[in-house]
């Protein structure tokens, strides 16, 4: 009897989410949390071996019965013995992804909480929907040339049809828009009583329906922002190149701030920089990164600084700098709060 290695965490999360609803993997977590968090005495594992081998048949339609011998075989002993400690992280990963189905993963679910109408079942079909379960930010293609950059935890729903007379995008959460030019097709983000209309421009927008207030922050081009709360009051401002628009949701206010008058002292993530590297070790990369963005990038393991990197980027923004320069490392990142964490094996 042959039994499969176990890939690693991320193989079994990509494999687990391909083939199972998040109800089938919460099931899944409850089978392994039948067992005790703690190694098994030698005495105990008989018992075990059969309860596992049982629930693994029985997902296969296969009796006890018939697999008995096989099961109490000295080969499913060893490997067992082997592979415990695999198994355990196996259900932490499965822990993980439970966390993660919380997160808006349905059409139905972002519908509610950003207000989108009732659809019929014809008009569902033409949507599509993402969220970013990573930890670092997602880059997304929309059907017509527009690019979406997710943060963690975001999700956005989308309708983009040729020939339809608006581009639609609701948002939960943070992201940042570059979005083709089409002046027949005005493309609109929203997020229950906001409304951002773009005919062809790069802005961010936060709108997350839980929280007291929206931001849209436009970097090229020219904005749209409507506010309604209610039937009564309609607020509306048109916002250009470095202006931010904040909407108080409960006193239904909009505030309007220029970056270049306020003479931010970093760039907000979403802004584009030039840097140029030519064989510099990446300490000083950072430096650089965390000077311009007034944030904090770690790296656990201290061998990463030590990396040596060529490259040259003419308004860039830090999320595309990040992409480019884990690439080129073998490296990944991840965001939490205002911390970026570099996490990769180093150079010498």
């Amino acid at each position: 009897m042959s039994h499969p290695e176990f890939k690693d965490d991320d193989d079994i999360i990509k494999s687990l989410r391909e083939k199972y609803t998040p109800e089938e993997i919460e099931r899944l977590l409850d089978w392994y949390n039948a067992f005790d968090e703690i190694e098994p005495l030698e005495e105990d594992l008989p018992k075990i071996e059969k309860k596992v081998w049982e629930s693994l048949q029985a997902e296969r339609g296969i009796t006890p019965d018939a697999e008995e011998e096989e099961m109490q075989s000295s080969v499913w002993k060893d490997w067992w013995k082997q592979n415990w400690l695999m198994l355990s992280t196996a259900a932490a990963v499965i822990a993980i992804i439970i966390g993660i189905a919380t997160q808006p993963q349905s059409k139905g679910d972002i519908e509610s909480l950003v207000g989108i109408p009732t659809l019929s079942t014809k008009e569902k079909s033409l949507w599509e929907t993402v969220t970013n379960v990573g930890k670092a930010i997602q880059e997304v293609s929309l059907p017509d040339g527009s690019k979406v950059w997710l943060n963690p935890s975001t999700s956005i729903m989308y309708k983009i049809v040729k020939g339809a007379p608006t581009r639609e995008v609701y948002l939960e959460g943070e992201a940042f828009f570059d979005v083709k030019p089409n002046k027949d097709q005005p493309f609109h983000v929203k997020n229950k009583g906001l409304n951002v209309m773009v005919l062809g421009t790069s802005f961010n927008v936060v709108a997350t329906a839980s929280k007291d207030k929206y931001e849209v922050s436009v970097v090229t081009g020219k904005v749209r922002v409507n506010y309604q709360e209610d039937e009564d009051k309609v607020n509306q401002v048109i916002i250009t190149p470095q202006q931010q628009v904040v909407i108080q949701k409960e006193e239904n206010t909009v505030e309007t701030h220029d970056f270049t008058i306020e003479q931010h002292t970093h760039k907000q993530i979403w802004e584009p920089i030039t840097l140029s590297f030519d064989e510099i070790i990446l300490d000083k990369v950072i430096e650089q990164i965390e000077h311009e963005y007034g944030i904090v990038i770690r790296t656990p393991n201290t061998a990463v600084r030590k990396c040596t990197l060529f490259g040259n980027f003419k308004n860039q923004r830090l999320p595309v700098i990040m992409d480019i320069i884990c690439s080129s490392i073998s490296a990944t990142y991840q965001i939490e709060g205002n911390e970026i964490i570099i996490l990769g094996d180093g150079c010498q």
